[in-house]
């Protein structure tokens, strides 16, 4: 019916572009290219006052630079931005340039809406810019090029482990517990539930209320970034990874949720719910309260990614000062870390069908990505740039709104800044603007933790505890076992059917064999059940397209 109506609409677009002709070529009173954005929004920008998103650093930047006055088709928000592009592409009439999902990428290039961007990708991207998408084999591209054609501008995601779990160093310290002897920077499972249970036992946090282990109710998570309060670094331990589509040793899909190790780790989280130790109130309570435990004191083992600190556990250490936490991974019976390495695209920046200057999107993003993230004195040469690194201003103020980083460069960058903040090299030598300021960052908490910022502490800890101790240290010391889904961004039609309800099932289900509200005896039904209600159509339609892939 979406497509129906792009149909039903074309006609109408054809005189509106007709008409918009005059206007693909409007120029300001000084002469300067006029050209509209889709402009995704951030409620907490952190945009110095005076400035917005219709006017700010780097629309100024833009202007200077390229001769083009950049204009808001439309700024929106989360759901509400994705509704606005949803209306522009039925009704055939897009802004010049705006980021979209995979979908929306798919839907934009069958209706003929947006523009081939082969050639001009070769003729005007950096370097520099084509050695980020090289670092990844180009996966992201791969998924920009529809019918052997490049549509659109991909954002590069890395989405490497190991998961996580946080744990409250000064609950640690008062109870005497020592963990991690031997500085391999990952605990045991024994030694998550003994954790656990002493900060129960001693209500840790003081507040009569301390619970030894909270999680989500959706309990798993299919990428680190969104691990938040999920067990994913539980099962990992047992050797599954949920939510996860993985290639057999047959070579046939296999669904990691469905495993008989999710099995074993979910008796794991009964044996936990059963004894008490984690929450009563599974399965009931949102991400928002489990949150606000969190800041409050009543748990003090977090699971979730590198960079919870940033805009997580930093809640709890602004709220309480002597709040510090140390993330561990956690090994399995042999000594191992389990992890996955999934690398993803983000937001996809397409251009307009017939836009007078298709090239201009790669020259923002030249300009943006290659010469101001790689500037050597960005103080002096983009100051208002610079002020915004400062003020710790929302990305989402760019133009387009992707992030461009070379594959497991967070591990270098971190490596980097750690080791000039240790004093192993000196910060001046470090070439990045953005790698330097995380190592003033770090090395200001370092010599002055008591009075340092909350954010200094948050960089210190997601950069230099999380990636340089945790994510690097367990590769360098060789018990890091990597493994790689498969990558499929094609969409999945079986999963457009069937999707919704078979992780409804999943997540209601998993909820059931935790609390015991359903025995795990129950568990190879619930997998038959999870391929009657779409889940086989899904992995054969993947299989198909991963064997035309490859």
């Amino acid at each position: 019916m979406k497509k129906l109506l792009v149909g039903m609409l074309l006609g109408s677009a054809v005189l509106l572009s007709a008409c918009g002709s005059a206007e693909e070529a409007q120029r300001t009173a000084e002469g300067n290219l006029i050209v509209t954005l889709g402009q995704q929004t951030q409620q907490n920008s952190k945009l110095p006052e005076g400035d917005s998103y219709a006017d700010n650093a780097y629309r100024r930047l833009v202007k200077e630079k390229l001769g083009v006055q950049l204009e808001s088709a439309f700024e929106a928000n989360g759901d509400e931005y994705t509704r606005q592009v949803s209306l522009a592409i039925a009704a055939g009439e897009i802004p010049d340039i705006m980021a979209v999902s995979r979908d929306e990428l798919e839907e934009l290039a069958e209706n003929g809406l947006i523009e081939d961007l082969t050639e001009v990708y070769e003729e005007f991207a950096s370097d520099h810019i084509k050695s980020i998408y090289d670092s990844f084999d180009n996966v992201q591209l791969n998924a920009a090029t529809i019918d052997g054609q490049l549509m659109a501008l991909p954002g590069t995601a890395n989405d490497f482990g190991p998961n996580m779990v946080w744990i409250r160093q000064d609950w640690l310290d008062d109870l005497n517990i020592e963990l991690d002897e031997d500085g391999n920077n990952a605990i045991t499972l024994d030694e998550l539930v003994e954790t656990a249970t002493i900060f129960q036992e001693e209500d840790a946090g003081g507040t009569g209320k301390t619970k030894g282990l909270a999680l989500a109710y959706w309990l798993t998570s299919g990428d680190h970034g969104s691990s938040g309060y999920t067990a994913t670094a539980i099962f990992n331990a047992f050797g599954a990874y949920p939510k996860t589509y993985l290639e057999g040793e047959d070579g046939n899909l296999v669904y990691g949720s469905n495993t008989e190790e999710m099995k074993e780790g979910l008796a794991f989280l009964n044996e936990l719910f059963t004894q008490g130790i984690l929450d009563p109130q599974f399965g009931t309570r949102t991400y928002d309260d489990i949150n606000a435990m969190m800041v409050n004191g009543e748990i003090g083992i977090v699971p979730g990614p590198w960079h919870f600190p940033d805009w997580g556990l930093v809640q709890a250490k602004t709220a309480n000062p002597e709040a510090v936490f140390t993330p561990f991974a956690i090994e399995n019976e042999d000594g191992t870390v389990n992890g996955v390495n999934k690398p993803g695209v983000g937001s996809f920046v397409v251009v307009r069908k017939d836009f007078e200057r298709p090239e201009l999107a790669i020259e923002m993003i030249n300009l943006i990505y290659d010469e101001v993230a790689n500037s050597e004195d960005m103080e002096t040469e983009f100051p208002e740039v610079y002020e915004y690194a400062q003020l710790a201003v929302d990305g989402s103020i760019r133009p387009v709104n992707i992030e461009l980083f070379k594959n497991l460069s967070e591990i270098n960058d971190a490596v980097l800044a750690s080791d000039a903040a240790l004093g192993n090299s000196t910060i001046e030598a470090i070439d990045s603007f953005i790698v330097q300021n995380n190592a003033r960052k770090i090395k200001a908490y370092l010599d002055d933790s008591v009075s340092s910022d909350p954010t200094d502490w948050s960089v210190y800890a997601s950069r230099l505890l999380a990636v340089n101790n945790v994510m690097n240290g367990v590769r360098q010391a060789g018990i890091y076992n990597e493994v790689n889904p498969v990558a499929i961004f094609e969409t999945i039609e079986a999963s457009e059917r069937n999707g919704a309800q078979i992780n409804k099932l999943e997540e209601e289900t998993f909820i059931k064999f935790v609390t015991g509200e359903e025995t795990l005896e129950n568990f190879e039904q619930y997998v038959e059940t999870w391929g009657q209600q779409g889940g086989t159509a899904i992995l054969e339609e993947m299989q198909s397209i991963n064997k035309e892939n490859n």
